[in-house]
């Protein structure tokens, strides 16, 4: 949900990039959903590069 801040930090953080927003018509309506979803994304390049990078301990 675009709402959902925190959890849109951990997927950033994690290495996902932002893709879209967008609504939906779902059978149930929770609080926030007029602000719509977003879609997040993480391609294999992206992965691949993440993954070959030195860790900073």
């Amino acid at each position: 949900m675009a709402v959902n801040t925190r959890s849109r930090r951990v997927m950033e953080k994690a290495g996902l990039s932002f893709v879209r927003s967008f609504t939906g018509d779902w059978p149930e309506a929770i609080e926030g959903f007029e602000h719509g979803e977003v879609e997040y994304e993480l391609t294999w390049a992206e992965w691949r590069r993440h993954r070959q990078a030195p860790t900073v301990r």
